[in-house]
């Protein structure tokens, strides 16, 4: 809470945790300076195997970076790859992954939960991403440059180093405490704690030219992505003040362990990376959106403010971006529910939708013409109860996963909760008699009102409700019958859906 008392530029302790950052450099160069470069060989993906530069300087582990193996192809590819794919024969002999930092856990992991990245380091423990410019540590079978209109990694690494400078503009104009910063599958957003946003700590549309003009500084400045290995105890004194980073470190770093910090600037940030080489490579961004959040998604926790952006390594891209946004906000099912009277919200039933006399015509239209397929294919219909026991949810394993999402409330002394789904009531309905293996399948369809308690600031339109129902259905059927009924569902899918 006393991290961040007003908005502050350029406050006092950026330049403390910079020198921080320089005596912990020094070290580490002096442990650099003490590693052996022996000559190395790295092979391109159609085989050649290259083993020195244009002017005839070999390849050596501890000097040699991507960068210098992609200029030996042409310049132009250098200067165009975001970041490096390499898979590793084997390292040199002086070289540890956990000195390296290598084995830390990654703090951004579960932010990045949405992002369907194809994770190459399941498939090998040799395969990685690795920055432009950081020094090779062993001869590699592969090395593959990402580029960014080419491949999702390098788009999310390209996003990564967005949002770095994203929060890097965050603390030049306010003295925002930064907490996490993740790309996303299309963008970035960066979370920081502003102070209580009831009294002006909270982002406005008014701060987005501030930043955009605060990054477009940066960019041109063409800072360099620095990554430093750091001790728990190294990280802990570089973000001292910082209670969210503290936590991190805390709680995800083991004790004897070493991690990873990033520079650009004057921002340095916990991060495991990869990212580009500078930030010059970022040729356009623009803010988006903002909103309010919880540390940790906790509504216990303190409250942060959310900055979205979106950045391309040409204007042009941006330009293209932008003329889609539009066209989608001429979709947008919110826009097309207000201007023809279908739906409305109300701050006193937040993510409830009311529906308007058209647009409750609409839905029932569209709840008969399910029906009519229940009917065709052997759903039975049931109606079940919106309120159990806690109990029932404790058995079925929902309320340790769930039960932070869930309406609970006391019932004569008792824990309740409104149900979230559906499936433990009808698995009661099953369980109510005794069944032979003639009755099967059962098929329960069910219309039921369902209930989320999702966080206000991830409310959106019905695409994030916390009231909502769903053509939702059972099938108990014997392990013969599974084939069957799988089809089935498909061919329903399919049928209602073309």
């Amino acid at each position: 809470g006393s991290s961040f008392t007003k908005r502050e530029a350029n406050p006092g302790w950026i330049k403390v945790r910079g020198d921080v950052y320089d005596a912990i450099k020094a070290k580490r160069d002096e442990e650099l300076s003490s590693k052996v470069p022996v000559d190395i060989e790295v092979t391109l993906p159609d085989g050649k195997t290259l083993v020195e530069n244009k002017e005839g300087v070999k390849y050596q582990a501890w000097r040699t970076t991507p960068f210098d193996v992609a200029a030996t192809i042409s310049r132009g590819l250098a200067d165009n790859s975001n970041v490096a794919r390499v898979t590793y024969t084997a390292y040199v002999s002086d070289y540890d992954p956990a000195e390296d930092g290598m084995e830390a856990a990654d703090s951004l992991a579960d932010a990045m939960g949405e992002l369907e990245i194809d994770d190459v380091g399941e498939k090998s423990k040799m395969t990685m991403l690795w920055d432009m410019t950081r020094a090779l540590v062993g001869s590699v079978s592969k090395i593959e440059f990402l580029k960014f209109q080419d491949d999702q990694d390098a788009r999310t690494t390209f996003w990564h180093s967005s949002a770095h400078v994203l929060g890097e503009a965050l603390e030049r104009l306010y003295g925002s405490r930064l907490t996490i910063g993740p790309p996303l599958a299309g963008g970035f957003y960066y979370d920081s704690y502003m102070g209580d946003s009831n009294a002006g700590g909270a982002l406005k549309e008014d701060d987005y030219k501030p930043v955009e003009t605060m990054v477009a500084k940066i960019i041109k400045e063409k800072q360099k992505f620095e990554r430093l290995v750091v001790t728990k105890e190294e990280a802990l004194e570089m973000f001292t003040g910082n209670p969210f980073k503290e936590q991190i470190i805390s709680t995800k770093v083991p004790d004897g362990t070493r991690t990873t910090v990033y520079r650009c600037g004057d921002l340095v940030d916990l991060c495991r990376g990869p990212h580009l080489p500078n930030t010059g490579r970022i040729k356009a961004f623009a803010a988006t959106n903002h909103s309010a959040t919880n540390w940790l998604g906790d509504t216990e926790n303190d409250s942060l403010q959310r900055m979205y952006g979106i950045s391309f390594p040409d204007k042009k891209m941006l330009k293209v971006w932008k003329e889609n946004q539009e066209k989608a906000k001429e979709r947008d099912h919110r826009r097309i529910a207000m201007k023809q009277n279908l739906i409305m919200f109300h701050e006193l039933s937040a993510g409830s939708a009311f529906w308007l006399p058209h647009g409750a015509r609409i839905y029932n239209k569209l709840v008969n013409f399910i029906k009519e397929h229940y009917w065709k294919r052997g759903y039975d219909e049931v109606i079940t109860p919106n309120v159990y026991n806690l109990d029932l949810w404790h058995q079925s394993g929902h309320a340790m996963h769930y039960k932070d999402a869930m309406f609970c409330f006391d019932v004569e002394g008792k824990e309740w909760a409104m149900k979230p789904m559906n499936c433990p009531g009808h698995c009661l309905m099953f369980a109510g008699k005794i069944r032979s293996y003639r009755d099967l399948p059962i098929r329960y369809a069910d219309f039921g009102v369902l209930h989320r308690n999702e966080l206000s600031g991830a409310l959106s339109g019905l695409t994030r409700v916390r009231r909502f129902q769903q053509d939702d259905a059972h099938v108990f059927c014997r392990e013969d019958q599974i084939e069957v009924e799988v089809i089935g569902a498909l061919d329903f899918m399919q049928s209602v859906y073309t």
